[in-house]
């Protein structure tokens, strides 16, 4: 494509580009199950998810509801939009960690929203990036929209791993990434918008067709960007669908996740993230690292959700790429599988981390 987009620009951008761009969303639109009309494609889910925010009319003392499970990028973005509308207040509701089951998730939002009548906005995560659960979002979204706030639904991980269905959603937003678990290239996620909002959610980019009366056409053209991650999304489907589809997929990919999570547990002397196992994603999982006088001293340093110090050492001395995450105080390996790797993969997960954490004699 980009051989063919460069022996003639021209002729892309101006004839090919558009239309090439609404048959891959209308691909897409298909593979997840929704109205194509309502689905545009977008650089990555962060993108997506400042176009929704950063679109909306704010007025004194409306709330924007996350969590401390909220994707970082996502919490600094309410902050931003908070600090340029000073009238605007972020309420930051805490999980319940360790869950028994999801109805504890459920009951802390209601209380929250109970609380919290100038709620206007609720960002839910339907897998949490730091934690890897899967929410309830089809009870938190019927509780938004009972307490008439809106609903947007980071889905950064989900294309790929969960069955959508976000016509029977019925979320005012969706937006996921297809570059994590569809093999796209990067940047290419989706972003869906009810009907009620299209006129009113609008690209970051102000370009040359924002006033065009086709939600599609406003987010398709944003002058000569390079929209060759989009285009590719018909060909990664049908790469997916080749390797047996979601179901063949979920199955290969969770068995291997649930062999690797119980032997690095074991290996680490540790336990995986305590929640109920309908509430862990099919493809990631956390497992505890091992209870070190190394691993204690780098939980201390840690600030946010990600220990970027010890991913990096781990990599620069193994070549080992992994998430560390901080939750309930610990930290924790967040462990994926994807159908390109095996079980030698985790071995070397393992070692690298014991070489790395154990204690000094």
């Amino acid at each position: 494509m980009m051989e063919e987009r460069e022996r003639n620009p021209e002729h892309w951008y101006r004839y090919l580009d558009n239309d090439r761009y609404i048959n891959a969303a209308a691909k897409v639109a298909e593979f997840i199950g929704c109205c194509k009309e309502n689905l545009v494609l977008v650089e990555n889910t962060t993108s997506g998810i400042n176009a929704v925010v950063k679109s909306m009319s704010w007025n004194k003392g409306d709330g924007i509801l996350c969590t401390d499970h909220t994707y970082e990028s996502m919490s600094n973005l309410v902050q931003y939009v908070a600090k340029e509308n000073e009238d605007i207040e972020v309420i930051r509701m805490d999980i319940p960690m360790p869950i028994q089951d999801e109805d504890e998730v459920v009951q802390a939002y209601a209380k929250v929203i109970e609380k919290s009548p100038q709620i206007k906005l609720a960002i839910i995560d339907h897998i949490t990036s730091v934690s890897a659960m899967i929410l309830p979002v089809h009870r938190l979204v019927d509780l938004c929209h009972k307490n008439g706030i809106l609903a947007l639904i980071d889905g950064a991980h989900c294309p790929g791993q969960l069955h959508l269905d976000l016509e029977k959603l019925r979320a005012d937003y969706y937006v996921g990434n297809l570059h994590k678990w569809v093999f796209c290239p990067r940047g290419c996620a989706l972003l869906w918008i009810h009907p009620n909002h299209h006129n009113t959610t609008h690209p970051i980019i102000t370009s040359a067709k924002i006033f065009h009366a086709n939600l599609q056409h406003r987010y398709s053209y944003q002058g000569t960007r390079d929209s060759i991650p989009y285009l590719t999304a018909t060909k990664a489907i049908e790469f997916y669908q080749s390797l047996g589809g979601m179901d063949a997929i979920v199955e290969h990919n969770s068995k291997l996740k649930d062999w690797a999570s119980s032997m690095l547990s074991e290996a680490w002397n540790s336990t995986c993230l305590p929640i109920p196992n309908s509430m862990r994603a099919p493809f990631m999982i956390l497992v505890g690292l091992p209870d070190t006088k190394t691993t204690r001293e780098y939980e201390i340093k840690t600030k946010g959700h990600y220990s970027d110090e010890l991913m990096k050492e781990i990599y620069d001395k193994h070549r080992v790429c992994t998430v560390i995450c901080h939750v309930m105080g610990k930290l924790w390996c967040r462990m994926s599988v994807n159908v390109y790797n095996c079980q030698e993969d985790y071995y070397k997960l393992r070692d690298a981390i014991l070489s790395i954490l154990k204690d000094e004699a």
